[in-house]
């Protein structure tokens, strides 16, 4: 018979995590509520998590206990009385109920399989969204134009700025979803929230990012070269883009350029199907950084249709909020200059309001796509 392990911790957190981040962490990884956690934690005695596992899902649930900040340990189990260890006694509190199964090997929470949603709930994902926001619309506008401060100054740097906020766009993706999280458990949004990516799970979401990258480096290149193959780009039409006379350009250019931008387009629906729900699955999962990204497609592809009434729910928002403000300014810029400038601050606000709408949506279809139980056993009341 195979050899079998039990997980313990022990009792105690690594010096440098603190105990309540420990408590939200290990809440949202494995699915229990705050105080169950805070319960286990502040007992400081050494308890069982899980038994018989194989060795390979035990050292997977060690390293996830470790990227919380739990000090824990596996031991092999020869019989029923190693079950328990010494330390737990008959009157301690009982621990939380942990998957009854072993533990899949692409995240901690077992048989993550995401759900086939009808058409409707594309639209529906915006909707609840725009509920949540309302509920704490400043906090929101904080807490974006805080990402967007972020990242505005990091792009200054020079050379590598731009690539560096690129890298790091999971990571405050990450911190945007665990403050979703935390406002739909208590009902108001910590702004600083949003920064917490850096400390969980960072390095998981930072790999997210490179990924990313390299993926667009990847896709610009193959758009190129099927461009270049298929005679939509010439040697002479891309010498015209590189120049700097724009007249020269579009006419050079003409349809050519239209054409690439479509295929670019096409080429990016599947990087961005790996990319979209991948932040939410490292820090609401305790996902890896591949894994996520397989387990996002996936979702998606399987949500292929809801997330084509999304999409063009989200466009159409946005193109139609840009031709009324565009028709507005118009319309000022005949009475007063002033009152323009006026308008074109408003722009800023609306602009983290449709990021934060966009942030708010992801949870939304992460909720209704993966997490059943959070939204009544896999219906949402659209």
């Amino acid at each position: 018979m195979a050899q079998v392990f039990q997980v313990v911790f022990t009792g105690t957190l690594s010096p440098s995590t603190p105990v309540e981040a420990a408590v939200r962490d290990f809440a949202a990884v494995f699915k229990v509520s705050e105080d169950k956690a805070r319960a286990l934690i502040d007992a400081g005695e050494s308890r069982v998590l899980k038994t018989d596992v194989d060795e390979a899902n035990a050292r997977h649930y060690l390293e996830v206990l470790k990227e919380i900040g739990l000090v824990a340990r596996i031991e092999p189990m020869s019989g029923a009385s190693e079950q328990t260890p010494p330390a737990v006694t008959a009157t301690a509190p009982p621990p939380p109920s942990w998957p009854a199964s072993g533990v899949s090997t692409t995240g901690m929470r077992p048989s993550l399989d995401p759900a086939a949603r009808p058409a409707r709930h594309g639209w529906g994902w915006i909707k609840q969204a725009w509920a949540q926001f309302k509920q704490q619309s400043w906090a929101w506008l904080t807490a974006l134009a805080l990402v967007y401060l972020v990242t505005v100054v990091l792009s200054l740097v020079p050379v590598i700025g731009s690539l560096v906020s690129m890298i790091l766009g999971p990571v405050f993706a990450g911190g945007l979803m665990l403050g979703a999280r935390e406002q739909q458990r208590t009902g108001t949004l910590q702004v600083t929230t949003v920064l917490v990516g850096f400390s969980h799970r960072g390095r998981q979401l930072a790999t997210v990012g490179l990924l990313y990258v390299a993926g667009l480096m990847v896709v610009s290149l193959v758009a190129g070269l099927i461009s270049v193959a298929t005679g939509v780009l010439t040697a002479g039409s891309m010498e015209a883009l590189s120049s700097n006379d724009s007249a020269l350009a579009a006419a050079v250019v003409g349809p050519g350029l239209g054409l690439f931008l479509v295929l670019l387009l096409l080429c990016l629906v599947p990087l961005l199907m790996l990319y979209w729900f991948a932040p939410a699955l490292v820090v609401l999962d305790g996902m890896t950084a591949v894994a996520a990204m397989r387990m996002s497609f996936r979702a998606c592809w399987k949500n292929i249709v809801p997330f084509a009434v999304y999409g063009l729910a989200l466009l159409s928002l946005l193109v139609g909020a840009s031709l009324t403000f565009g028709l507005l300014t118009a319309l000022l810029g005949i009475v007063s200059e002033m009152l323009t400038g006026v308008l074109m601050l408003l722009l800023i606000p609306l602009m983290l309001l449709f990021a934060a709408l966009v942030s708010l949506s992801i949870f939304t279809a992460y909720l209704d796509v993966f997490d059943q139980e959070a939204t009544g056993h896999g219906t949402v009341a659209f």
